[in-house]
């Protein structure tokens, strides 16, 4: 028999692996805020862009997921956590949105910002988007 305690144990072990992952999985975010430092010319760069790529929609989905996960096993919780720090999770969300944005469009033919524009985008999301999510995961603990 499924008991109260063992649900309550069993969602803030999902919830801990989730948030474990997505920390994880912020290795993208930081590689975006070194692309500058750590390459030099345009190829470098180019092959440091095309390997963070193809890693960034896992980051997303495990924050999306997480948040879902948070909904899901306590709902209180997660409406007063949530919306105590809207405008954090609506920044982190669009830093993100800019990122897969870039990801998307920097190569495209005929594309009229060029790629300088989109890696700016990119340090954006490295920078922003992971100090957002630590200013946001912190609002938990303070009960904004």
């Amino acid at each position: 028999m499924i008991t109260y305690e063992f649900l309550q144990n069993y969602w803030w072990f999902i919830i801990s692996l989730l948030g474990g992952l997505l920390v994880f999985l912020l290795f993208v975010q930081g590689g975006q805020s070194m692309i500058n430092s750590i390459s030099k010319t345009e190829d470098e760069k180019k092959l440091v862009i095309n390997a963070l790529g193809r890693k960034w929609e896992y980051t997303f989905t495990t924050l999306v997921t997480f948040g879902g996960a948070f909904f899901a096993s306590f709902p209180l919780f997660y409406a007063t956590s949530f919306g105590g720090a809207y405008w954090v999770w609506m920044l982190l969300l669009f830093s993100f949105v800019v990122q897969a944005v870039s990801y998307e469009f920097q190569s495209k033919p005929g594309n009229v910002f060029g790629p300088k524009t989109y890696r700016s985008f990119l340090l954006f999301n490295g920078i922003i988007g992971t100090f957002v999510l630590g200013v946001a995961v912190a609002t938990f603990f303070t009960g904004s």
